[in-house]
C-alpha cells in the first residue's frame, strides 16, 4: 500500500471524527478498523425481535454541543437529534421526582413542587449565565477542546468564581475543586432529591461524585449545563452518529478498510513509522507506512499489545500496566415493550412520561456514594440504582408503531467478588449471573413503574464481559477509555509520562492517541477533535477557515429546531 499521511487505528467515534478532519484538511488519511463496520460502542442493533432497535452502548448523545457538528457539517450527512420535553428525569420510592428541562424555565416551575430555597438558587443561576452564555461557553470550549493545562483550568475557574458569588456560595473555586461532589452540593442545595439528581447525571457523564475535584467540578458543570442541556436521541439509534462520521470521513477522501485489526506499531529510532496488519485481515501481514500513526485503542492495548514493552521506558511500563479501567462499568439490560411504562410518580408530575432518559434508586446522597463504595469495593450493590432510558420518546423511530424500547444501565464492579451472601468469580462469573442480575432489574422496574412486567415483549442482556468480548480494546468493559478517578484526570490522563508537548502527543515521535486522552471516549469528540488538531498542526495543515467554530454553536443556533416528543402520544391519568 502507499504511504498516507496518518493511519488510525480502530473506527470508533473518536478515530472517525480524527478520521474526517484530517481528510476534510486534505491529509491522505487511512482508518483501519477490526470489526465488520465502524462505531464499537455508538452502535444499534436488532439482536432480538426485529423492529426493535437497541443502543447496545452509548445512548444519551451530547455530540449537539461538538464543534464537529458545525466543522464537519454533520446534518448533511444524515444526522438528525431527536429529544423529550424533559432531558432528565429522577424518580423516587415515595412516588415524586425530579426534572430537568430542555427549556430551563421548566426546570424552575418543577423544582417549586420540591423546594423554594433550591428554586431561588437556580434562578439566580441563570441570571447569571444566560447573559453570558457566549462567554461561557468559549471557556468551557478552550476547557474541552484544547490539550489540557491548569493555566486553561485556572481561567475557567474565573468565571465560575463569579458565578458561585452570584448565587451567595461563599467559597471560591480553588477551595471547591479540593471537594467531591457531596461536599460540593451540601453547599448548593437543601434538597436530598435535587442533590442526588445532579449526582446521577454526573455519574452518568462519567464524573464519579466521590472523587476528589472530578465530583467538584461535575457538581459545577452540572449546574451551568443544566441551563443548556444539549441531551438527544439520534434518529433512528445511536449508531446514526456512527454513520454521519463514516459518510463525512469517506467525503473528504479517507479511506476505510474493516476486517483490517492491526498486529504491530513499526517503532524505528524511537519514531512510529507505520502499521502491520494481523494474520486474520483482509490483507494478511501487509505493512503501510505514515508519516503519523493514530491510536484509537484504549492506553494498555495501544502501547503493550501493538508497540511493545522493547520501546516503553521501564518506568512507564509499570504506570501503563496499572492503568485502571474498574470503575464506571456498564451492566445493561435491553427491553422491547409493547408499550409505554407509566412512573407511579407520573400523578406527582406527569413530566416524568415526557422524559427519555432518567434513573430511579439512590433516595439520599448516602446511598448515592453507597453504591460508589461498594464497586470499589468488587461489590455488586445490594439496592438496584440504575439509569434508564426511553429513547422512543424520542425517536419512535427506534420501535415498531406503539411499542418502545428501554435501556437500563447499572452500574457493577467488572470483576465482582461478592454478592450478597455470595462470593463471585470475577470478570468471568458475568455468563451465570447476568440473567438473575438482570431479573433483579426487572422487580425493581416494576416498583417504580407497576405493569412493566407485562409490557415485556424481550430482553437482551449485556454484561461488562459482553462488551469487552464485543470491543477487546475496552478492557474490563470499561466505556470511557479508562476510569476517570485523580491520577487519571486532566493534565493526568491516561498517565504522566504517556503524553508529551500536547493532549495527544506520546513520548514515542510521530505516534498519537486518541483515546484514554481528555475528556474520555464519549459522543462529545472531544478526544478526536483534539488529536485531529495536534496531527494537522504538526503537518502544516491547522489554518483552515471550517476550522474555527467553538463548542455549543450549534446547539445555541438550533436548539429550538430539535423535534420534541415524537414517541410521546399522550400522558395516562
Amino acid at each position: 500500500m502507499a504511504e498516507y499521511d496518518a493511519i488510525i487505528i480502530g473506527g470508533g467515534i473518536n478515530g472517525l471524527t480524527c478520521a474526517a478532519y484530517l481528510g476534510k484538511a486534505g491529509l491522505k488519511t487511512l482508518l483501519l478498523e477490526a470489526r465488520g463496520q465502524c462505531g464499537t460502542h455508538c452502535d444499534t442493533t436488532e439482536p432480538g425481535i426485529p423492529g426493535f432497535l437497541h443502543n447496545l452502548h452509548a445512548t444519551w448523545m451530547i455530540t449537539a454541543m461538538s464543534p464537529a457538528m458545525l466543522d464537519l457539517g454533520l446534518e448533511k450527512f444524515g444526522l438528525e437529534w431527536r429529544a423529550t420535553e424533559f432531558a432528565f428525569g429522577k424518580t423516587f420510592d415515595d412516588a415524586t421526582n425530579t426534572l430537568i428541562g430542555l427549556n430551563p424555565y421548566d426546570t424552575v416551575e418543577h423544582w417549586r413542587k420540591i423546594s423554594e430555597q433550591d428554586t431561588a438558587l437556580l434562578e439566580k443561576g441563570l441570571d447569571f449565565i444566560l447573559p453570558r452564555i457566549e462567554d461561557l461557553a468559549d471557556v468551557l470550549h478552550t476547557w474541552l477542546f484544547t490539550a489540557p493545562d491548569i493555566q486553561k483550568e485556572k481561567a475557567m475557574g474565573s468565571i465560575f468564581d463569579e458565578f458561585l458569588k452570584s448565587t451567595g456560595i461563599e467559597k471560591s473555586f480553588d477551595e471547591i475543586i479540593r471537594m467531591d461532589s457531596f461536599e460540593t452540593l451540601d453547599l448548593f442545595y437543601e434538597s436530598e432529591k435535587i442533590k442526588t439528581t445532579f449526582q446521577a447525571l454526573q455519574w452518568l457523564a462519567g464524573f464519579p461524585p466521590n472523587q476528589p475535584k472530578i465530583g467538584a467540578l461535575g457538581a459545577i458543570l452540572g449546574n451551568l449545563m443544566g441551563t443548556m442541556f444539549p441531551v438527544h436521541q439520534c434518529k433512528g439509534g445511536s449508531h446514526g452518529l456512527t454513520h454521519a462520521l463514516v459518510k463525512a470521513a469517506v467525503h473528504h477522501g479517507v479511506k476505510i478498510l474493516p476486517c483490517c485489526p492491526v498486529k504491530q506499531i513499526l517503532i524505528e529510532n524511537g519514531s512510529a513509522k507505520g502499521v502491520v496488519l494481523a494474520d486474520e485481515a483482509i490483507y494478511p501481514r501487509e505493512t503501510v507506512a505514515a508519516k503519523k500513526i493514530i491510536s484509537n485503542l484504549s492506553l494498555v492495548p495501544t502501547f503493550i499489545n501493538l508497540v511493545g514493552e522493547n520501546h516503553i521506558p521501564p518506568d512507564l511500563i509499570k504506570k501503563i500496566r496499572n492503568f485502571k479501567y474498574d470503575i464506571q462499568n456498564l451492566f445493561v439490560v435491553n427491553h422491547a415493550l409493547n408499550g409505554q411504562p407509566r412512573f407511579k410518580s407520573a400523578d406527582f408530575d406527569d413530566g416524568i412520561q415526557k422524559t427519555f432518559m432518567g434513573y430511579f434508586g439512590g433516595n439520599t446522597s448516602a446511598s448515592m456514594r453507597g453504591i460508589m463504595e461498594s464497586i470499589e469495593s468488587r461489590r455488586i450493590h445490594d439496592e438496584i440504582i440504575v439509569n434508564w432510558f426511553i429513547p422512543t420518546l424520542a425517536d419512535p423511530t427506534q420501535a415498531p408503531p406503539g411499542c418502545h424500547v428501554v435501556n437500563t444501565w447499572l452500574d457493577v464492579p467488572p470483576d465482582p467478588k461478592y454478592w450478597r451472601n455470595r462470593t463471585l468469580d470475577g470478570f468471568m462469573s458475568w455468563d451465570t449471573l447476568k440473567y438473575e442480575l438482570a431479573d433483579e432489574i426487572d422487580r425493581a422496574w416494576e416498583m417504580y413503574a407497576p405493569g412493566f412486567k407485562s409490557l415485556v415483549k424481550d430482553r437482551i442482556i449485556y454484561s461488562p464481559l459482553d462488551q469487552y468480548r464485543n470491543n477487546p480494546s475496552a478492557i474490563l468493559g470499561s466505556w470511557n477509555g479508562g476510569s476517570m478517578i485523580p491520577e487519571q484526570f486532566y493534565e493526568k490522563r491516561p498517565v504522566p509520562g504517556v503524553l508529551a508537548g500536547g493532549g495527544s502527543r506520546t513520548f514515542i515521535r510521530d505516534l498519537y492517541l486518541s483515546n484514554s486522552i481528555h475528556l474520555a471516549g464519549n459522543t462529545v469528540l472531544t478526544s478526536g477533535y483534539i488529536a485531529a488538531s495536534e496531527v494537522a498542526e504538526d503537518l502544516g495543515a491547522r489554518t483552515q477557515e471550517w476550522w474555527q467554530n467553538k463548542a455549543f454553536t450549534w446547539y445555541l443556533e438550533n436548539a429550538l429546531n430539535v423535534p420534541i416528543n415524537l414517541g410521546v402520544k399522550e400522558v395516562a391519568s
